[in-house]
Parts: structure tokens; sequence; C-alpha cells
């Protein structure tokens, strides 16, 4: 797998991390849009979103890594 991202998988990881207010994580977030597809990416970030800041234990972008592994673990089933 080549590590190089192009400008359009770059715009899609700082366009995660800024939603989530995660750019700390920005190099997860490099990882993860070299793995999964942008559809995939995007509903995740999406149900991320959705969910009210006071249900969230941590932060937005855990609740993002964390649903990720799951729809990813779901998928291969």
């Amino acid at each position: 797998m080549n590590n190089e991202l192009t400008p359009q998988q770059e715009r899609l990881a700082i366009e995660i991390a800024s939603a989530l207010d995660d750019m700390d994580s920005i190099q997860a977030h490099r990882r993860y849009v070299l793995v999964y597809s942008e559809a995939i990416l995007r509903k995740v970030l999406m149900r991320s979103l959705s969910v009210p800041a006071d249900q969230i234990r941590k932060t937005r972008g855990a609740l993002f890594t964390s649903l990720l592994r799951s729809y990813a673990g779901q998928a291969r089933h």
C-alpha cells in the first residue's frame, strides 16, 4: 500500500479532523483515509456528529475512532 496521500485524501483527513475538533489526531485521520473508503468515513463521521455532546464519554474524535473500528469489524463478517 502506498502511504502517500493524494491531495483529495489529505483534504478529507483535514475535513474529518476539523469537523471532529480533533486536529491533534490528524496523523490518525491520514491513516484512516488510506485504509477506509470515503463513503465509510463519511458515514461514520455523520454518525459521530449526530451524537449529542452530553452523550459522549470522551471526545468526538474518540467516538469516531470507536465507531469506525466497530463498523470495520462488522464489514469483515
